[in-house]
C-alpha cells in the first residue's frame, strides 16, 4: 500500500520535471518559419470560413500549434 501511494505522489512530480526539461529545450523559430506557418494557417482559415473577427486568434493558435509540434517556442502575436 505504501509503495502504491508513493508512486501516486512521485509520478506527477517526475512528469513535471520532464515537461520542464523539454520546455527549456525549445528554441525560437525564425521569422521565415513563422511567416510560412502564418500563410499556411491563413489558407486553412479560408478553407474553414473563419470570420474576420475570429481570424487573428485562429491564426495565432494555429501557428503556435505548428511551432509547438516542431519543438519551437510559442509566440504571443502574429502579423496577418
Amino acid at each position: 500500500m505504501n509503495k502504491a501511494l508513493l508512486a501516486l505522489i512521485v509520478a506527477p512530480l517526475f512528469s513535471l520535471t520532464i515537461t520542464s526539461a523539454v520546455a527549456q529545450d525549445e528554441v525560437e523559430a525564425s521569422a521565415e518559419t513563422i511567416q510560412e506557418y502564418t500563410e499556411m494557417c491563413l489558407d486553412w482559415a479560408k478553407d474553414d470560413d473563419i470570420s474576420n473577427e475570429a481570424l487573428k486568434p485562429y491564426v495565432l493558435k494555429c501557428v503556435n500549434d505548428e511551432l509547438e509540434s516542431e519543438g519551437y517556442k510559442k509566440i504571443t502575436d502574429v502579423n496577418i
